[in-house]
């Protein structure tokens, strides 16, 4: 099965990608009995997937579309399956192919590699890796998956199903030791790229993302010393995305998740979706000095222009719990912004204006849950259906465990509008459950009960 490699069919054979396994024709990586004056067989596999790239056994194109390797076994559409052992790095540079080939984790096995590092490249899949330094003979700090524009654009990456770490021994890190030897997660810029189920720990930043069209979808990130995910692409869709314990190990203004272009103050970012994703400082599960609180889902530098911000858990010790400065044509809607540390800060939701000067305006504020009041400008503004909570025991079911869905009878149920509310809540429940919207990320599931029942 080849994918086509139409433009306006790029996000569907992404989609089916992601679903398939094998591609074209199947090579074989074996650390621990392959050889590399193999063929690359079942029976007869080559040794790393380093070497394979070394000795340039990938046909693929240059930045000028000039073919590369001619003559090598592995071509566009092809499928390489790494077996369990170290593998090395994955290195390559300007490498452009007709069709996706997949670097993949042969089904039952644990291949190791040190990094992923893409420049000017197109068309790969990088799937089931387990990428940490610390299989390396010598520890160095890095980005662990890093596609970069270098000497040519980058595009058409899907990076899922993937295991990240900078080492074993970071649990017992001083923050002097975390602050000199944690990795970058991933970090892509580019376009048409998908970050999915991805599982990252004891990282930096976790995904930083530019470019365009960049999907990161149901990754889990924690422990973590800076920002779980930094954005500065249009169309970007992050989409149920889980980041928890924080580690307070530099000057670094931690974010769950964060917008910005660097010193550029004026370009927007454009159509963001933020939808079901969980920012959450800390839990009784893992104890640590070093855990501390970030802020929630942040924008303060650029303007944000046709953002829909959705269904998001933000539990943080910080009043900024979801800030977007120069928010225009924007709707923020169905979230939880949620102080359960305690302490001065009262998490919740602002919008205003930005470092670049870019006024809030035209946007949406409905249907949220928060432990302070709302902050906007009053002009061009819509604010509605926001319930400010003073006593969490009337609202959430445990928020000393840190379980906030709606308990029986809370005032938020059935007390939204429906007007531009989700279909879905951010467990996939569909609302409306009762007679309303329930104000909020959930949907209460439970037997309704009438607000004036007297039942508490």
């Amino acid at each position: 099965m080849r994918l086509c490699a139409s433009s306006l069919l790029v996000t569907f054979a992404l989609e089916c990608l992601a679903a398939s396994v094998l591609y074209g024709t199947v090579f074989y990586v074996d650390p621990e009995k392959g050889d590399m004056d193999n063929d690359g067989s079942a029976e007869r596999p080559w040794r790393t997937v380093e070497q394979v790239f070394e000795q340039n056994l990938i046909q693929t194109r240059d930045t000028a579309g000039r073919f590369k390797n001619p003559q090598a076994p592995v071509k566009a559409g092809d499928t390489i399956l790494l077996r369990s052992g170290y593998h090395g790095e994955i290195y390559c540079r300007g490498a452009y192919n007709d069709d996706f080939i997949s670097i993949v984790a042969e089904e039952g096995h644990k291949p190791r590699v040190r990094r992923v590092f893409f420049s000017a490249a197109k068309k790969w899949v990088i799937r089931g890796l387990t990428v940490s330094p610390g299989f390396a003979p010598e520890y160095k700090r890095d980005r662990l998956i890093y596609v970069v524009n270098w000497s040519g654009p980058s595009a058409d990456f899907v990076i899922e199903n993937n295991t990240l770490y900078s080492s074993v021994d970071a649990p017992s890190w001083s923050a002097k030791e975390w602050d000199s030897l944690v990795c970058y997660g991933i970090s892509v810029i580019g376009d048409r790229i998908r970050i999915q189920n991805n599982t990252l720990r004891y990282v930096n930043h976790g995904i930083t993302i530019s470019g365009d069209k960049i999907t990161v979808e149901r990754n889990s990130i924690e422990h973590i010393a800076g920002d779980g995910i930094v954005c500065s692409a249009n169309n970007a869709s992050l989409l149920g995305n889980s980041m928890k314990y924080f580690y307070k190990v530099n000057s670094n203004h931690d974010d769950g998740i964060q917008f910005h272009r660097g010193r550029d103050k004026t370009t927007p970012i454009l159509n963001a979706v933020v939808r079901g994703n969980s920012v959450i400082a800390r839990d009784n599960a893992v104890s640590s000095p070093l855990i501390g609180s970030p802020q929630g889902i942040c924008n303060f530098d650029i303007p944000a222009v046709n953002w829909r911000v959705e269904n998001n858990l933000v539990l943080v010790q910080h009043h900024h719990g979801i800030t977007i400065s120069g928010c225009r044509n924007c709707v923020i809607i169905n979230n939880l912004a949620y102080n359960p540390y305690g302490g001065r800060f009262f998490a919740g939701i602002m919008i205003g204006t930005t470092h670049g000067k870019t006024i809030s305006e035209n946007s949406v504020i409905r249907n949220n849950l928060v432990n302070s009041e709302i902050s906007y400008p009053r002009a061009n503004n819509t604010v509605d259906h926001n319930i400010v909570v003073n006593d969490p025991d009337r609202f959430f079911r445990n928020p000393r465990k840190y379980d906030m869905r709606h308990k029986q009878a809370s005032p938020a149920i059935d007390a939204g509008s429906i007007i531009s509310a989700p279909e879905i809540d951010i467990n996939g429940v569909r609302r409306p459950q009762g007679i309303g919207v329930d104000v909020g990320p959930y949907e209460f599931e439970g037997v309704h009960v009438p607000m004036n029942s007297g039942i508490r």
